[in-house]
């Protein structure tokens, strides 16, 4: 990502980039106020979604946060996405608000966001403000082609349409229009007639004003159908009105059950959480100790760009939630395979690769059992232990629960299913396969300090409560809860590397979960589909699959989230954005080129491909 080459000129911010500056005068907090963040109403609505092209020094953002969260009539959230090609230091942001005399006014929200500002990488960031999300996305302007929501209002800034033409062109005014509600509001300080011209031509209705400190501006309006998505319409989002009762069932108390009850509590449902054990230690998420970190495979591989986009995602919400503090990770390349990925990956910011070694500094030892406890807590949840679910029945809009012991709970709008490795004995689609896993830790009398965790053939995790957790091991066919000495004895073998060979190791106790796999090693994440209807209707895809397709049909109201494997704690923050995008209708908080690889049809749509 390329890093912002600018100056302070006349008291304003000065690109040396574009040869001109963030701001049209020396008055740039009015001008901001004038052009975008008071040029509109609010629509006082659950989820209203402003989005930008430009975030530069973030003061628009700030703006609108602090009209937000002032006004009697903003609506209950506010979505902000903000799209930025050029990066700024965080210290240099700092610096910049303190010198144009901003800070003072904005300090509170400034600190929040340079707390957890993210490194020079491109991806998805999302801050979490009061009733407020930022979506910050670090990529140049064509980057909208992969995002996924439906805005309110857009401000349209980046510099002028002569020095930064690629902001104002056909293309991206293209996708601007698929990424605007009806009667969406366009906010710009330019009137320039290309660009009057390009909005015209996409459904927008010109208005011509007196701009700031400037003969003229114009803004638009978005009077034009929105636009509807022709290509793989089998993994498109199909909105269901949004049930009256908005009471969720959630089957399963693991880490993704909690960070899906979290986000949702923020959104204003209330939530039921069901588990067939008797407390939260049972489940791999009652773990004491675990490692956060991500796979590191080689650029533009699906399956390591959507590990890496989870990691540091997930090391972002659990810090800013929970205030987690991670000292970081070391893994090595314990192949001559993992080495070569290494090399491949020597320059991305998120891993600090020096030979062998691979040091994340996002990710680190963390404790699931408090995790899980915190956010259930914050959430508000209402925990139900000892309830093993059966079935459900669905009649006017409403779940009811069976559970063992003839136990029956109704009343519920929505159901979702995150009951992790069990989901193998309820979820029979065609041609999805799930595999149970099983895995021990060992528990040993602490024998090696390390201030951060240890990742190999097998991980060490530093002390905690005078002991120390290695592991796991891996068996697809022992269903067994008993502990095996025998795999204490290889998660012993797999740490070497690390032992000098005079420790006297000493086994205190073992731990067995499992976990649940695809065959794909994605997580499975979306509406449970109505498998008939994609039988029926995407059956001649072998032959069609390059004709537009008929949008999907769902079962009503009912979710899946599980198939994790070994790193729901990382995966389950974007499972549970992307599942409350579906409930919720709001943006998708990712980028949507993951869908076809974590939606649950993704299996049988393949199948189908290959006319099978």
């Amino acid at each position: 990502m390329k890093k912002a080459n600018l100056i302070v000129r006349n008291n304003t911010p000065f690109s040396l980039d574009f040869d001109d500056y963030y701001f049209n005068s020396n008055d740039g907090l009015n001008e901001s106020k004038f052009v975008y963040t008071e040029s509109f109403a609010w629509d006082k609505k659950d989820e209203f979604v402003i989005a930008e092209s430009g975030f530069g020094i973030g003061l628009n953002f700030f703006l609108t946060l602090k009209r937000f969260l002032h006004s009697k009539d903003a609506p209950k959230h506010l979505f902000y996405i903000s799209i930025e090609a050029f990066y700024i230091e965080k210290e240099k942001l700092r610096e910049l608000y303190k010198q144009l005399g901003f800070y003072g006014e904005f300090k509170e929200y400034i600190e929040q966001f340079l707390q957890f500002y993210p490194k020079c990488k491109e991806g998805y960031y999302r801050f979490y403000f009061e009733n407020c999300f930022l979506d910050l996305v670090f990529a140049d302007i064509s980057v909208l082609k992969r995002l996924e929501f439906k805005a309110d209002i857009w401000y349209l800034d980046g510099f002028s349409p002569n020095k930064n033409p690629q902001m104002f062109d056909t293309n991206c005014i293209l996708e601007l229009s698929r990424l605007c509600r009806k009667n969406a509001q366009i906010c710009t300080f330019s009137s320039s007639s290309t660009l009057q011209k390009t909005l015209c031509n996409f459904g927008f209705e010109i208005q011509k004003l007196r701009g700031f400190r400037k003969r003229e501006m114009i803004r638009a309006f978005f009077r034009g159908e929105e636009i509807v998505e022709e290509k793989e319409r089998y993994f498109s989002k199909v909105q269901c009105a949004l049930p009256q009762n908005k009471h969720i069932a959630i089957i399963g108390a693991g880490i993704c059950a909690a960070t899906l009850a979290y986000e949702l509590s923020l959104r204003g449902f209330k939530i039921s959480v069901f588990e067939k054990n008797t407390d939260l230690s049972q489940g791999n998420s009652g773990n004491e100790s675990g490692i956060l970190s991500s796979l590191i495979l080689k650029p533009e591989v699906a399956l390591g760009e959507f590990s890496q986009n989870a990691f540091i995602e997930a090391s972002r919400f659990y810090s800013q939630i929970l205030g987690l503090k991670l000292s970081g990770v070391m893994e090595i390349a314990h192949t001559k395979a993992m080495q070569e990925r290494f090399i491949a990956q020597s320059t991305n910011a998120l891993f600090q690769i020096h030979d062998k070694k691979a040091f994340l500094e996002d990710g680190g030892h963390i404790f699931p059992k408090e995790l899980v406890s915190a956010l259930f807590e914050k959430s508000k949840a209402n925990l139900y232990y000892n309830h093993e679910f059966q079935h459900y029945a669905y009649e006017d809009e409403n779940f009811t629960l069976y559970f063992k012991n003839n136990i029956v709970k109704t009343g519920f709008g929505i159901l979702i299913y995150a009951m992790g490795a069990d989901t193998k004995d309820f979820i029979h689609y065609d041609a999805m396969k799930l595999s149970k896993i099983r895995g021990q830790l060992s528990y040993l009398k602490p024998f090696l300090k390390t201030a951060y965790a240890l990742s190999s053939k097998a991980y060490i995790c530093p002390i905690k409560n005078d002991l120390q957790v290695i592991g796991a091991s891996f068996d697809r066919f022992n269903t067994s809860r008993e502990i095996s000495e025998q795999e204490n004895r290889q998660n012993i073998i797999n740490i070497a590397e690390f032992l000098k060979g005079n420790e006297k190791l000493e086994i205190k106790g073992a731990k067995v979960g499992f976990r649940s796999y695809a065959s794909d090693r994605f997580p499975i994440i979306g509406p449970a589909y109505d498998e008939n209807f994609y039988k029926k209707e995407y059956k001649d895809l072998l032959w069609t699959k390059k004709k537009i397709q008929v949008f999907p049909q769902n079962i009503s109201h009912l979710y899946l989230n599980f198939a994790h494997g070994s790193r729901a704690f990382s995966t389950s923050i974007l499972a549970a954005r992307y599942l409350c995008a579906l409930i919720n209708d709001e943006p998708l908080g990712f980028f949507r080129d993951f869908i076809p690889y974590i939606h649950p049809a993704r299996f049988l749509i393949r199948k189908l491909k290959k006319g099978l």
